[in-house]
């Protein structure tokens, strides 16, 4: 009996990265308790731990959604989500670690539910926040709002911004142009708009747009779910 009949590869891939997950998820309830009884001795090596597995959590989905889109199997499962208690969830998760850094996160948004995927899009705000806490100063907004065309979330830092070679390489990843320069921030990248992208209504679907902030100078990164 060959492997695929005896073990079909998508669930042997499925349990590995459910595993992975797990242990990830131990070690970082390990290392917060660790740094709630560390009694003020400096941090910042934690800091920076806690930083790597979050980042390396997030790789793994990535992975394994990436996977999946490559075989169109990626699947949304919209429901009513609260976006506030989705934005809140997903702030929990980086707590300590954004604490840790000192890094100030603001949240401006109306009180709103709409249709999407509530683990999917938590995943893609982890991605954006990762991304904006690795560039930023010292504070990230995050604001969403129910526009004409969608739900707009945006996730905003105010560190120096991006240059134009990667503006450029962000317009060209999600237009559908080959990478020739493979990296996990644009993985990360294709990952979300791939998500934003499966996110559709009557015709439309969603989309991202990576700038230059005018008011901040920072990154921003905008997500439109229709």
């Amino acid at each position: 009996m060959s492997f695929q009949l005896q073990l079909p590869f998508q669930e042997v891939i499925e349990a590995s990265i459910k595993d992975m997950r797990n242990s990830l998820s131990q070690v970082l309830f390990k290392l917060d308790s660790a740094i709630a009884n560390s009694n003020g001795v400096d941090n910042s090596m934690f800091a920076e731990a806690q930083y790597e597995i979050v980042r390396m959590q997030n790789v793994i989905s990535q992975m394994y959604g990436l996977y999946l889109v490559n075989d169109d199997k990626l699947v949304v499962s919209a429901s009513e989500t609260f976006v506030l208690e989705l934005v809140e969830d997903t702030l929990a998760g980086l707590g300590a670690l954004l604490e840790q850094k000192g890094i100030e996160v603001s949240v401006q948004g109306e009180d709103i539910s709409w249709y999407l995927d509530s683990q999917l899009m938590e995943t893609v705000l982890q991605i954006a926040l990762l991304n904006a806490l690795r560039y930023t100063h010292d504070k990230i907004d995050i604001q969403f709002q129910a526009t004409s065309d969608g739900l707009l979330f945006s996730v905003i830092d105010n560190g120096k911004g991006y240059p134009d070679f990667i503006l450029e390489a962000y317009d060209a990843l999600v237009s559908g142009s080959s990478v020739d320069n493979v990296t996990s921030q644009n993985t990360g990248w294709l990952y979300c708009d791939k998500v934003v992208r499966l996110h559709a209504n009557q015709g439309r679907f969603g989309h991202t747009t990576l700038k230059n902030d005018e008011t901040t100078g920072g990154g921003r990164i905008d997500m439109l779910i229709p």
